[in-house]
């Protein structure tokens, strides 16, 4: 895995990890004086707990500057829902990801729509809808794996990730002096640099754990020794990122941006932008209705499959497959 695609998956799972894949400290159930709550205490506090519905936005930039330059722009945004315990989500994501890398540009724009009756996928410019058996034996084997802590269990990284929160990897965290609102809410804002080691070393551990491992592999996540060599290379740039939070009066991270520079050999230097926004919380009841034109059957045969792939795989196989095709397809890769 060159540099570059290497901090795409960091920085990804960087806002997994320290957002909506953590609970971070929590507030438990109080709520904070953001006039008077220091900056570290934020931090401390900063969480999803009671996140219940919203809509995310993650916009992740990476420029590669040299001979022959690289970009990538990655941005996922849309509305979420949660249906009841050990049920999938609602969701209606938009996946989209522009750019050259390795002198090939990229161009890619997909996302699902899932809802508890049916599942519609949008995949470069057709909507796909599986018939109603195959959706219920696709959300039956989905479900099944949610906290059996295999592969396929979506829950295996939060899990992993335990008792982390994002103050373990924030340094010199200190007040923005400005509060500002985000969708009409009042939010105090903080700024801190990040440190990368401590950040790098909690994705070696997450990937200790089998289930998370494979997941974050499907997803071009680099394995440990990889991840390691990728901590000397920002060490010895002495890289720090920049990290400005932004969190309500319920302790709930509304606002994330990380910025940096890594300067590389040769005068070759990178540059990181990462911002995750959360819209709307709780206030997302109800989504539009998911409907797909284009027969389920011809996405599968785009990639190889038949319905009788579907039908002897289980739900870590589905889960880990469609995490590959959505990495290879973000970043230019053939698939199928």
């Amino acid at each position: 895995m060159g540099v570059l695609r290497g901090l795409v998956a960091f920085a990804l799972l960087l806002s997994v990890v320290a957002g909506l894949g953590a609970c971070g400290g929590g507030s438990d159930g109080e709520t904070i004086d953001l006039s008077a709550a220091k900056p570290r205490e934020l931090t401390e506090a900063a969480s999803f707990d009671g996140v219940h519905s919203g809509e995310l936005e993650v916009a992740l930039e990476i420029d590669r500057y040299k001979k022959h330059p690289e970009e990538i722009n990655l941005r996922i945004l849309g509305p979420f829902m949660k249906v009841g315990e050990g049920k999938l989500p609602a969701i209606d994501m938009a996946v989209e990801s522009r750019g050259d890398l390795g002198g090939k540009a990229v161009e890619f724009l997909s996302g699902p729509l899932l809802r508890p009756e049916k599942v519609a996928i949008n995949f470069e410019g057709k909507v796909y809808e599986p018939d109603q058996a195959t959706f219920e034996e696709l959300k039956s084997k989905l479900e099944d794996t949610l906290g059996e802590g295999g592969e396929g269990d979506a829950t295996a990284c939060p899990k992993a990730a335990g008792e982390f929160d994002l103050a373990q990897v924030l340094r010199n965290v200190s007040s923005e002096g400005k509060s500002e609102t985000l969708d009409g809410e009042p939010m105090k804002v903080v700024g801190a640099d990040l440190d990368v080691s401590a950040a790098i070393d909690e994705l070696v551990r997450l990937s200790e754990d089998p289930a998370c491992k494979a997941q974050l592999e499907a997803v071009g996540v680099p394995p440990v020794a990889q991840l390691e060599a990728l901590t000397a290379l920002l060490e010895r740039s002495r890289a720090t990122p920049r990290v400005t939070l932004g969190v309500d009066e319920n302790g709930v991270v509304r606002y994330l941006e990380v910025l940096g520079k890594v300067g590389l050999q040769g005068n070759e230097e990178l540059e990181v932008e990462l911002v995750v926004r959360l819209n709307k919380v709780n206030e997302v009841t109800e989504l539009a209705e998911a409907q797909g034109s284009s027969p389920f059957r011809a996405l599968l045969k785009r990639f190889g499959l038949t319905s009788e792939d579907i039908k002897e795989a289980d739900g870590g196989e589905i889960l880990v497959g469609v995490l590959e095709v959505l990495s290879d397809r973000m970043f230019g890769r053939e698939t199928g």
